[in-house]
């Protein structure tokens, strides 16, 4: 019995996890939504039909750029 580390893609801005199952989760961070599908294509498209979200800047602030012509 081996530790199998999750793979996961974003998808519109939700995290879309393969977990055990094999079985696929979106988080929107720490909280699940949804509920697990049982292939890829259905975790995707049900993060397709969410609203969309920002990804997650690793560490950032994101910068806003003011454009002020003279």
């Amino acid at each position: 019995m081996g530790w199998k580390t999750p793979k996961f893609e974003y998808v519109n801005g939700y995290k879309v996890v393969e977990i055990d199952g094999p079985a696929f989760q979106v988080f929107d961070g720490d909280r699940q939504l949804g509920e697990a599908f049982p292939y890829s294509g259905e975790a995707a498209a049900y993060a397709n039909s969410l609203p969309k979200r920002e990804q997650q800047h690793l560490g950032r602030k994101p910068v806003k750029i003011i454009y002020n012509p003279q």
